[in-house]
């Protein structure tokens, strides 16, 4: 199927689906027939199709007509799952063609495990040539509307496993926390890009080899930002911090959960508090989800309690987004350990 053949259907099926006017006519219902092309898995039934009325198919066949015509020059549609995923795609396609900005998927105040997305977001993925997404590791969610097998499907977290760019332990799905993860995520983007935009080759080439150079002089930045607290104890609520601790040097004392979906038991609370008072631990980073009055609580002595939004939605979706992004976590990071 083309690339506008998918546009075409992903919008269709949004615009009616998402304002209930297909299932006013009984088409939502799972039939016998199975859409299965692209990004995307869509059931139908075939039978249904004879509800529709003259009306609903003359809009259809409009609408069709206006998408195709929007669409068929464009340059090819980027959608990100969640916001750093939008950073780093935003560095390969700004400044190609017109509204280049990555699209966004899951938005702010969105729990990216339990996305309740809005038809506007629905719109946004079902109408992506290229989607990045972390994997149901992270996003279980949308696993049942992404077809894993597509070759423009870029799954973040397979990539890191089959790089050897992971971290050991529980499975941790924070692989935007690592620059070198970045690095594998924008080339593969990119290659993918070229493929379904060839006249565009050399521009996205270029932006990726300005990526990759603004990459090393982050390195650069945050490894002189830390290297005189990397023997600095801390602590972190959530432990979703592994892939930038094993990068820029840092180890935690100790972390409340490695689920933040679980709170932790009295057990689990009193053996942190142990381990804080032990090590003489001053510094524990929090996320927004996270409650600090409460958490204060739970620690038994003074600390400096550090929020970090690890989702960036604080940054601009352009060719140095993702950069900022990291320099604001690094920022963070170095004020809490600062004595």
């Amino acid at each position: 199927m083309s690339t506008s053949e998918r546009r075409l259907t992903a919008a269709i099926w949004s615009n009616f689906n998402h304002n209930n006017d297909l299932c006013r006519y009984q088409v939502c219902a799972q039939g016998e027939v199975i859409y299965h092309s692209g990004l995307f898995r869509i059931s139908l039934s075939i039978n249904r199709y004879k509800a529709l009325s003259r009306k609903v198919l003359i809009s259809v066949f409009i609408f069709s007509q206006l998408v195709i015509g929007t669409v068929a020059n464009a340059q090819p549609v980027v959608s990100a799952s969640i916001k750093p995923l939008q950073l780093i795609a935003a560095a390969i396609t700004t400044g190609i063609g017109g509204n280049n900005e990555p699209g966004l998927i899951i938005g702010p105040a969105q729990d990216p495990h339990h996305p309740s997305l809005r038809p506007s977001e629905r719109r946004t993925l079902y109408a992506a040539d290229i989607l990045l997404w972390v994997g149901p590791q992270l996003e279980a969610a949308l696993a049942d509307v992404i077809d894993p097998t597509s070759s423009t499907v870029i799954n973040a977290y397979e990539l890191t496993q089959e790089s050897g760019l992971s971290v050991s332990g529980t499975i941790d799905p924070h692989v935007w926390l690592s620059t070198q993860n970045a690095r594998l995520i924008a080339e593969t983007l990119t290659q993918k890009l070229v493929l379904l935009d060839v006249e565009n080759r050399q521009p996205y080439e270029n932006n990726l080899d300005d990526f990759l150079s603004s990459l090393d002089m982050l390195d650069v930045e945050i490894n002189a930002a830390l290297e005189a607290l990397q023997q600095t104890p801390f602590a972190v609520y959530h432990n979703a911090f592994r892939y930038y601790e094993k990068q820029y040097g840092l180890t935690h004392t100790a972390s409340y959960t490695d689920n933040e979906e679980l709170q932790p038991g009295i057990r689990k609370v009193l053996e942190v508090r142990e381990s804080l008072a032990a090590n003489n631990v001053s510094c524990l980073l929090l996320e927004p989800s996270n409650n600090p009055e409460e958490i204060s609580q739970l620690t038994g002595r003074d600390m400096t309690l550090m929020t970090i939004d690890i989702l960036g939605f604080d940054y601009v979706a352009n060719k140095t987004g993702y950069r900022d992004f990291m320099l604001g976590i690094t920022q963070s990071v170095k004020e809490c350990l600062q004595p």
